[in-house]
């Protein structure tokens, strides 16, 4: 293949994945000021690599699993806290998004977030405020517990069995079916 070869194929897997990309790392709990960020560099690690792509029709599926791969990286570094939205929960989303879905992930991956939605409207009005101020509008669980009049050991007690809840609510969904 030449250069230029490759550097079309390149071209059009970024043309033809970039919002899918987003969407799907957005979708793993990353914050929505570093989308952009991990998928620019899914997107340079796709190109450092383009060689042991075995397809480029199969390109879709290559870059989400180099997305994954930068977001479980994310789990590991003491910086982790700026970029992901919330270790567990982001934890609870890979588990949920684990499979590496084939044409028409968008699709999949919309209906898995509407399922996460769906569950999170089930959950009783303290709770959802509590899983809202935790995971949308970043307060740790002092700050939670200010807001709410709680202890800040009761909003973590709180946070771990909805956390447990919405994988349960996931699963009675039949999400894994998916993957």
């Amino acid at each position: 293949m030449t250069r230029k070869e490759r550097d079309e194929q390149i071209e059009t897997a970024v043309r033809n994945h970039h919002s899918g990309l987003r969407y799907f790392i957005r979708s793993l709990g990353v914050s929505d000021a570093w989308v952009d960020d991990l998928a620019q560099e899914a997107f340079l690690i796709a190109h450092r690599k383009w060689e042991e792509l075995d397809d480029p029709e199969n390109a879709g599926s290559w870059l989400r699993k180099i997305a994954r791969n930068l977001v479980l990286n994310e789990l590991t570094k003491t910086g982790r806290r700026q970029r992901l939205l919330d270790e567990k929960i982001t934890g609870l989303l890979i588990d949920t998004f684990a499979s590496d879905p084939e044409p028409g992930a968008e699709e999949d991956t919309e209906i898995r977030v509407t399922a996460l939605r769906e569950c999170l409207e089930k959950m009783p009005g303290m709770i959802r405020r509590i899983i809202d101020s935790r995971y949308f509008e970043d307060k740790n669980a002092t700050d939670i517990g200010l807001d709410l009049s709680m202890n800040p050991a009761a909003v973590r007690k709180s946070l771990f069995h909805a956390r447990k809840t919405l994988a349960d609510c996931l699963a009675t969904k039949n999400i894994h079916a998916f993957q």
